[in-house]
């Protein structure tokens, strides 16, 4: 067995954990999987966007409508009326469009429980495999295979029907 795929660091500590996993999809290459050990500060802290869709845009409208533009805006430069149009949108943004916490991203909703399963299932046949080096764990492996790809389209398939009824 001949290793194509390497990972290369000017560091030797950066890279740790080198694993050499199951092809992905029908590619002669296998994947690769490293972790790399960097130092981070405040990685801690909760993450939060604006939710655009929740936002409340008739009381936008109303705050919007009771400036009065023109004595705002009267001899002013071009530059001086984009800062204060800036300045209003920024507060219109953070008084009326609320914010949402980035969490984590659920399961593939498409996915079924058997789908998870098979995918499982060829991931042990992978490992061992890996462990074992025969031809009949490789052929277990790309039987595992086939059943997983196999119901991954059937669940994508039942998915989409379930949407469209």
């Amino acid at each position: 067995m001949h290793v194509l795929d390497i990972v290369l660091s000017s560091y030797n500590e950066l890279v740790d954990n080198v694993k050499i996993c199951e092809p992905l999809g029908s590619s002669d290459h296998n994947q690769v999987h490293f972790t790399i050990t960097v130092k981070s500060e405040g990685n801690n802290k909760k993450r939060y966007r604006r939710n655009f869709h929740k936002g409340r845009y008739k009381d936008m409208r109303k705050y919007l409508a009771k400036i009065d533009w023109d004595n705002t805006l009267k001899n002013k430069t071009a530059i001086e009326c984009w800062n204060i149009l800036k300045g209003e949108i920024e507060c219109i943004i953070d008084t009326f469009i609320p914010l949402k916490k980035i969490g984590r991203r659920s399961r593939k909703k498409h996915l079924s429980k058997e789908a998870i399963r098979k995918i499982k299932y060829k991931q042990l046949m992978w490992k061992l495999y890996r462990l074992t080096g025969n031809e009949d764990s490789y052929n277990s492996y790309k039987e595992a295979l086939n059943q997983a790809t196999a119901e991954i389209r059937n669940s994508k398939r039942s998915y989409r029907n379930s949407k469209r009824s």
